[in-house]
């Protein structure tokens, strides 16, 4: 015979999987109503909750990569036309001056539910990570063939690009041929922000404390490109308007770069004339 808890346990399970088989059910009848549907772009509207931020540079290449591809993936929408996920791609169609777009209305879902999956779509993409060797075997062999496109509508700048170091530490090497390791050199890690450098970035200014230590302005370096990378535009030093790349060229012991050079990449200064 059954005690009192065997009976509950059951009762337990038995609600479990009706729970389940409810879910299921629902989620095959969304999948059933799913179906693309184009949408004039004026009729898309942003959600003032959506917490993703699209800066310029990405909307940028995110046309590019629609101009290269076409517009490959559908915006999902709610059951009013407000965006749930493609916030970057409506503002690219807009960049681009497309009158229609390709969606999805996702109106199977709550409010709640539609809230939480604007935020799901975006972090669970991030929790991926990218498979450096065989990422470089396609990007350089990609470089080799003749593209009608830019290579740079992958997403990555060709100044981003460096095949030959992910395929090495990816692992990808050429069985039976052994890694050559360059020779180091003094300026090998050299940083190229300073203590007291000031660098503009946009609206932004970043100061480098005198305190800092290396590792600390390696960091600085890589929050530059980065931000270089995302914005589409050049860090700048200081009055001088000098861009990162140029400081770099002459910090890191290069030959120094020409006045006509570095005078062609300053901005006037707003504190000057």
């Amino acid at each position: 015979m059954m005690n009192n808890l065997d009976k509950s346990a059951s009762v337990e399970g038995a609600a479990d999987r009706v729970g389940r088989d409810d879910r299921n059910v629902k989620t095959e009848r969304a999948a059933a109503r799913l179906a693309v549907r184009w949408l004039p772009v004026e009729a898309l509207t942003p959600n003032p909750r959506n917490a993703r931020v699209h800066v310029p540079g990405q909307v940028a290449r995110i046309a590019d990569s629609i101009l290269a591809f076409g517009f490959n993936v559908p915006v999902l929408v709610d059951g009013k036309g407000g965006v749930l996920a493609g916030h970057g791609r409506a503002l690219a169609a807009r960049r681009l001056g497309l009158k229609e777009v390709p969606t999805i209305a996702l109106d199977h879902l709550t409010e709640t539910e539609s809230r939480a999956f604007m935020i799901a779509d975006n972090r669970l993409a991030e929790l991926a990570s990218w498979g450096d060797g065989r990422l470089g075997l396609e990007l350089l062999e990609l470089k080799t063939l003749d593209l009608d496109f830019s290579i740079e509508a992958t997403g990555f700048e060709l100044s981003e690009i460096d095949p030959e170091s992910r395929i090495e530490s990816g692992g990808g090497r050429t069985p039976g041929k052994r890694k050559t390791k360059r020779p180091a050199t003094p300026l090998d890690g050299l940083a190229v922000a300073r203590a007291g450098d000031i660098w503009t970035l946009g609206p932004h200014r970043l100061v480098c404390a005198d305190d800092c230590d290396a590792a600390a302005f390696s960091a600085i370096d890589v929050a530059i490109r980065r931000w270089q990378v995302v914005a589409g535009e050049n860090a700048r030093l200081g009055l001088s308007g000098e861009t990162f790349d140029a400081i770099a060229r002459v910090r890191r012991g290069a030959q120094p770069t020409p006045a006509s050079e570095l005078a062609s990449e300053r901005i006037p200064s707003p504190l000057v004339g």
